[in-house]
């Protein structure tokens, strides 16, 4: 027997026996990785349905009928709630859709969950969930598993030879509608700036928004269809023209990124909005508060335009239902007639057009907060107030 054709015999079986121990870790390595990707897919999955699920619920918080004081706050809750679930299951996960348990009474470890946040942009800010606050609601929490009780575990594929059956996954998504005022706005290639070139006395403002005010409620606006119709909504109106609401020969239309309003220009701006070449005409391309006054207060200044025409009346009519954002004066610091008129504007007031009647008398032009969501727009301070309008902005917060 040839002593180096036996030790290369015992080289060869022990390489073959290296082989397959090495061939069995690799392949549990290979099937772990295979298992862990598949569990990594269904996390990124059930993440998206919690967000997904988080901003539908949050965005129907933003209702149109918190405009209104006494406010049907259970029905847009339930709303909510309903559409949270409903955006979270359309997201399916590892080819299942999810399983969220209804929770109509808003128990604090549903799988849905309103309630108030005051900063939601701080991640340590409560979640609070008393119906107390409810009025004040602004945020959604949607809790999503894959578990024994919730669709399944994540299984395991190729790693249950080495004994792993497979694995619990939960993700959860907050997510809030924010109502800001709005500061002023910025210049975008892509859109126009919602801005009525018409300005409103604050007093006259403040009376249309305030519950201690008797003011009027002839109109009825209808969310869903965008339609305005005769009746109350239970939300108060006001009189945009005529009011004392601008200077003889002036009538309160100003200039807004134009030398010279021709009624073709104010035409164009109250029923397509500011362009963004028009905005480009300020510095940084923005229009906004950007001065201060000696009490503190933010503001700017708008040029008069010399009067207002029935010229307009067609493109006020085709904006009817419509939000737009109305600046808002202060007599004090503002003066002047026709032309050298300058207002002094304090805010940006997000309205609706309901009403117009330029024949005979008397004529008018009526107006109701509104909500915006203007994307030129910039959010200034965080509102609680769902009654007055506002900026509606969505954010993903946890």
């Amino acid at each position: 027997m040839n002593p180096r054709t036996d030790r290369r015999g015992l080289r060869r079986g022990a390489t073959m026996v290296l082989t397959a121990v090495m061939m069995t870790a690799i392949l549990g390595f290979v099937a772990l990785a295979v298992d862990t990707m598949v569990l990594a897919v269904a996390r990124h999955q059930l993440g998206t349905a919690a967000d997904s699920g988080a901003l539908a619920g949050a965005a129907a918080l933003a209702d149109e009928r918190r405009l209104v004081p006494d406010a049907p706050i259970d029905v847009i809750m339930t709303a909510a709630h309903d559409r949270a679930r409903e955006f979270t299951r359309e997201n399916p996960v590892l080819g299942r859709q999810p399983v969220i348990a209804p929770n109509p009474t808003n128990e604090q470890d549903g799988d849905v969950v309103l309630g108030y946040m005051a900063d939601p942009t701080d991640p340590a800010s409560p979640f609070l969930t008393s119906a107390l606050l409810a009025p004040m609601f602004n945020s959604v929490q949607v809790r999503a598993a894959r578990s024994a009780d919730r669709g399944g575990i994540v299984p395991a594929f190729f790693s249950r030879a080495l004994g792993f059956e497979g694995t619990d996954v939960r993700h959860s998504g907050t997510a809030s509608a924010l109502n800001y005022r709005i500061a002023g706005f910025k210049a975008d290639p892509d859109r126009n700036a919602d801005v009525l070139p018409i300005v409103l006395d604050r007093q006259t403002y403040s009376d249309m928004i305030s519950p201690a005010t008797a003011t009027t409620d002839q109109f009825r606006y209808d969310p869903v269809t965008g339609e305005v119709k005769s009746g109350s909504d239970g939300i108060q109106e006001s009189q945009l023209y005529p009011v004392k609401n601008g200077y003889p020969g002036n009538w309160g239309t100003v200039k807004v990124g134009v030398s010279n309003n021709s009624t073709s220009t104010l035409g164009a701006q109250i029923r397509y909005g500011i362009t963004s070449q028009q905005l480009n005409t300020y510095p940084g391309g923005q229009i906004k508060l950007n001065l201060t006054d000696p009490q503190g207060n933010r503001y700017m200044m708008l040029e008069g335009n010399p009067g207002i025409s029935s010229g307009i009346k067609d493109d006020l009519e085709a904006i009817i239902g419509q939000g737009r954002a109305l600046p808002i004066y202060d007599p004090n610091g503002s003066g002047g007639n026709g032309n050298n008129a300058q207002y002094k504007i304090v805010d940006f007031a997000p309205v609706r057009v309901l009403s117009v009647n330029f024949k005979g008398n008397p004529k008018y032009v009526i107006i109701q907060p509104a909500m915006m969501r203007d994307e030129t727009a910039i959010p200034g301070e965080i509102s609680s107030d769902w009654t007055s309008g506002g900026l509606v902005r969505l954010h993903l917060t946890r």
